[in-house]
């Protein structure tokens, strides 16, 4: 059961929500375009750009995970408006960490929608009682966003990673379903 929804795809009106796994290989390469665009990646845990080959090695994994969904949102036109994912994905704590990016290509914020995906996701599909999220400490566009849609700051881990040679506080927040 878990599987099947974990591999689904969602549609949601006119905007889909497709499955890293369901996607063509185009799609792919764009998402690993976005991904590794520098005001996407600058907020990533790493500073290592994602090679083409590391990209499609990672989709080839997200076949047997039970744990890790990733999915694209892509408006009516087909248009990538941003990734969403849920990771370490834990059903009998009922709970999962979020990822978010928005495409920076698209001329409009599309932060709320991608939020409101993972949240109806979380919590209708998956039946989830919490998500976390985590971002580095100095992203406070994030903490904003996050603070905004309900979440609640637990802790600051010091050092959890390294980027540019540096180790790097990040902050982690939970939102728990009422």
């Amino acid at each position: 059961m878990i599987k099947y929804t974990i591999q689904s795809n969602f549609s949601f009106g006119d905007i889909s929500a497709i499955n890293f796994i369901n996607l063509g290989r185009d799609d792919l390469l764009e998402i690993l375009k976005i991904r590794n665009d520098i005001r996407v990646a600058k907020w990533m845990f790493t500073d290592k750009e994602i090679t083409q080959h590391e990209h499609f090695e990672f989709i080839k994994m997200l076949n047997m995970q039970t744990s890790k969904m990733y999915l694209a949102i892509k408006n009516s036109n087909q248009k990538i408006l941003g990734v969403i994912s849920l990771t370490n994905i834990n059903l009998i704590d009922k709970s999962a960490y979020i990822g978010i990016y928005t495409n920076p290509n698209i001329d409009t914020s599309n932060g709320k929608l991608l939020m409101e995906i993972i949240k109806h996701i979380s919590f209708t599909q998956i039946k989830l009682k919490k998500i976390f999220a985590q971002c580095l400490k100095g992203n406070n566009k994030a903490l904003r966003f996050y603070k905004k849609e309900g979440f609640e700051k637990i802790r600051v881990v010091p050092g959890y990673t390294k980027k540019y040679n540096k180790l790097i506080d990040i902050v982690e927040l939970v939102l728990t379903k009422d």
